[in-house]
């Protein structure tokens, strides 16, 4: 198991395991009490706030399909609550978002680290809301969620990322000697699939479709109202509420 390198504030968790990739060792989790510029998927800012978790998973060992290192940071996130919180029930929301109540509590950002034109590594970017207040979670422009609003409790940092480092070793090493374990375990937990959903590509209109399953390289097999299928590989989910989309 890889060690845990704690910071006060940093940049960005994923900009110091990126910067330090050579020095650092393979399974290594990056942690800062707070970020100055982190980041989440297509470039939108992650509010980072003291008291969550802002972590970085360093993978030497990269996957044959990189989408699995998405895998194994959602997965872990979700075991580590589990783990802490038997009574709350996490799930996984296509393509990187752990949820509760429909409501985000973390999000997955992974990146590659190239040397000499080659795929060395994967940095697992996770942040995960821990201690934000109620009046936090109104400021933000999408539902979510804290571990300790779920649990009525404060939540202590660096017992959540024990927990995670723990879990984000085991589902690497799962993921490296039986991906179709990691993949069966990770489809499971998602909340997507058999749900009408509205899917919104990275460019164009965004349209509704029926989520059918998810393919092994982590791809949406959707059917749209028209019933054309189609595969959904790049972009955001909205989900409502027992599928009432009108």
């Amino acid at each position: 198991m890889g060690k845990i390198h704690s910071f006060e504030t940093l940049d960005s968790t994923n900009t110091y395991a990126v910067r330090h990739f050579d020095e650092l060792s393979d399974g290594d989790l990056i942690v800062a009490k707070t970020q100055t510029a982190g980041r989440g998927r297509l470039n939108r800012k992650w509010i980072s706030t003291e008291g969550n978790l802002f972590a970085s998973f360093v993978i030497k060992d990269p996957f044959d399909e990189p989408f699995y290192a998405t895998m194994v940071s959602s997965l872990s996130v979700v075991a580590a609550i589990n783990k802490l919180y038997p009574d709350i029930h996490p799930e996984i929301k296509w393509p990187n978002d752990v949820i509760i109540d429909g409501k985000k509590i973390c999000g997955v950002l992974c990146e590659g680290v190239i040397r000499e034109g080659k795929l060395k590594g994967i940095i697992c970017g996770i942040g995960v809301n821990l201690n934000l207040t109620r009046e936090d979670l109104d400021s933000i422009d999408q539902p979510a969620i804290s571990l300790s609003v779920a649990a009525g409790e404060k939540i202590i940092l660096k017992k959540f990322a024990d927990e995670l480092a723990i879990y984000l070793n085991w589902y690497y090493i799962t993921g490296n000697n039986h991906m179709a374990e990691l993949y069966r375990v990770w489809k499971s937990k998602n909340t997507v699939i058999g749900r009408r959903v509205k899917l919104y590509p990275p460019s164009g209109e965004p349209f509704f479709a029926k989520i059918l399953d998810i393919s092994e390289d982590g791809r949406l097999i959707a059917e749209q109202d028209d019933g054309q299928q189609l595969h959904f590989s790049c972009g955001d989910v909205k989900l409502k509420p027992n599928n009432n989309f009108e």
